[in-house]
């Protein structure tokens, strides 16, 4: 009976491992350019400009409104879509759309306008590389969502709608792909139509890297740091701060405070909670200790504990 117990026991995990691995659906070489990966559906005039084409992918990530990404397909770009790695929790891209030479160019040619984005976990193999690519393998579907673009010259920043903690929890047993960087694939759903040509293009796709938050060199304070400023969201020299733990989604940080002259006062800990988009502390009710976020039934909880030493779960949600 003993060895049933194990064996069962045994096959359970097994069977919960296998469960938990995502399938390898796709297959990509993907060529590099300033520090991404990129990849097209098609592209105009393929192979006429340095092995990568004259109108390919890569020209997304050279930051020059000279250059552009240009479908090569029949149709007025309908879609066709690209491809490019990016970091784990990205929520905004930069995107120069149209053909942003002059203005002249930017009307005659198609302009994307409705767009859908899907999100793919990868991991790149060792040895997997051509002279001018890299390899990627795929998962399955992992988030999916929309927006439609400006028909205007310039940047426009684009929002992902993707539920990172999600992306995260899906991928925390998973020993195949990795976890800070993921495979967007853009999709052209229709254009706006150019006065002279049929082809759709995208000069730019710049990624807007998210703040990070530090404490001060002092432990006094909290800085937020993004990319091209830094901020400082509070500053105390009476309290050390210590980080217990960032929310997946960057909204909150739990703290330890604890007295900055510890020499001649009583060492006694304080847990605060942070909101960083409403830049201020929170007061979750009952708890005095806290120990981390968890996600259960699909949202987020702070765990703690109150007065009494009773384990509490409280939706952060309903603290904002």
């Amino acid at each position: 009976m003993k060895k049933i117990s194990i064996l069962l026991i045994l096959f359970s995990f097994f069977s919960n491992y296998s469960y938990s691995q995502l399938e390898v659906n796709d297959t990509l070489l993907l060529a590099f350019n300033n520090g991404i990966f990129w990849d097209s559906s098609s592209e105009l005039e393929m192979g006429g400009y340095a092995d990568y084409g004259k109108y390919g992918a890569t020209n997304l990530g050279d930051t020059d409104p000279a250059t552009c990404w240009a479908e090569g397909s029949e149709s007025d770009g309908s879609s066709e879509f690209i491809r490019f790695t990016m970091p784990e929790n990205t929520i905004t891209l930069r995107i120069r759309n149209g053909y942003q030479k002059n203005e002249t160019i930017f009307y005659a040619n198609n302009r994307p306008k409705n767009i859908e984005f899907e999100l793919f976990a990868c991991y790149e193999p060792t040895g997997y590389v051509t002279e001018s690519h890299n390899g990627f393998f795929t998962s399955v579907l992992l988030a999916t969502t929309s927006t439609t673009l400006d028909d205007k010259l310039g940047y426009q920043d684009v929002k992902l709608d993707i539920d990172w903690p999600e992306i995260h929890e899906e991928l925390s047993h998973d020993r195949t792909f990795e976890k800070d960087r993921f495979v967007l694939k853009i999709k052209i759903i229709d254009v706006y139509k150019g006065n002279k040509w049929n082809d759709a293009c995208i000069s730019d796709i710049n990624i807007v890297p998210n703040p990070y938050y530090d404490i001060t060199t002092d432990d006094h304070g909290l800085l937020k740091v993004s990319a091209n400023k830094t901020d400082t969201l509070f500053y105390n020299e009476e309290y050390i701060y210590q980080v217990v733990e960032l929310s997946p989604d960057l909204k909150w940080i739990i703290f330890i405070l604890m007295p900055s002259d510890i020499e001649n006062s009583r060492v006694e800990t304080e847990y605060k909670l942070y909101n960083t988009k409403e830049e201020k502390f929170i007061s979750p009710a009952d708890l005095t200790s806290l120990y981390g976020f968890i996600k259960k039934s699909g949202k987020m909880h702070i765990q703690g504990s109150t007065n009494d030493f009773e384990d509490k779960l409280i939706l952060l949600e309903d603290l904002e």
